[in-house]
């Protein structure tokens, strides 16, 4: 095999492995956003455990959703107890209520 073919290989099977790698990075997909009950639920047994409805609600409408899954990761490393479906659910909610909304801000 000639030295081009042979690094034409190699730069393809390095390509398919970090796209493998980056493919299984743990991160799920968030999705939709689920109904408002669920959003609800979650954020009163989970996130008030350790902040005030405020706190949450004044950061409605100020994050993006990348903005959101580091402010999840952050509160999973300092103990919150949030299974990766939890995860995905609260940062779709999240992310996609505006400033004062009741959901949260009740």
């Amino acid at each position: 095999m000639s030295t081009v073919m042979k690094t034409a290989v190699y730069i393809f099977v390095a390509a398919t492995v970090f796209l493998a790698v980056a493919a299984c990075n743990g991160t799920a997909e968030i999705g939709e956003v689920p109904p408002d009950a669920v959003c609800s639920s979650i954020v009163n047994a989970k996130c008030v455990r350790c902040h005030y409805k405020t706190r949450i609600c004044d950061a409605l409408g100020t994050k993006s959703v990348g903005k959101w899954k580091k402010s999840i990761n952050f509160m999973i490393k300092q103990g919150a107890d949030l299974t990766q479906d939890e995860q995905n659910k609260v940062i779709a909610c999240l992310s996609s209520l505006p400033k004062g909304s009741e959901l949260v801000c009740d």
